[in-house]
């Protein structure tokens, strides 16, 4: 990135302002260098404490580092500042499907995102995955 300024100088010239921070750890997060995008996120919402978008990112930075409680915490948060946050629900499925394999949360994710707007994008293809059609009702013995 030649001439877009964007470094850590910038950080630390004005540490009041969290926008320099959050540059930098969206670059680190697209690059996916999400131990760094980690750091750079929490500085940014120290000072920017309510910026769903942020959080949101940290917790998906987290769970990419191999973090997934530290990623459901930082999204219940951003959905106690936006309850509505889409993005952040999307995330909350994943996280509880591929992280900590907690199929009810991720259920209850699921139809909570579903309520609120029924064509999010990926989201049809991720019901089968939360269940209940997974196929263990029909493995059930029958009585006898």
């Amino acid at each position: 990135g030649q001439g877009q300024g964007l470094s850590a100088t910038a950080a630390t010239q004005n540490p009041k302002d969290p926008k320099p921070l959050l540059d930098l750890a969206n670059l680190y997060y697209d690059q996916k260098q999400f131990d760094h995008a980690v750091d750079w996120y929490e500085k940014a919402l120290v000072l920017d404490p309510n910026n769903v978008n942020a959080r949101t990112d940290l917790g998906t930075a987290y769970y990419n580092i191999g973090r997934p409680k530290d990623a459901l915490k930082e999204y219940e948060k951003s959905l106690k500042i936006d309850p509505n946050h889409e993005p952040t629900m999307f995330n909350l499925i994943i996280v509880n499907l591929e992280g900590t394999h907690d199929m009810a949360a991720a259920r209850a994710a699921w139809d909570r995102l579903h309520k609120r707007n029924p064509n999010y994008p990926g989201l049809e293809g991720l019901k089968d995955r939360v269940g209940p059609g997974n196929g263990a009702s029909s493995a059930a013995p029958s009585g006898g």
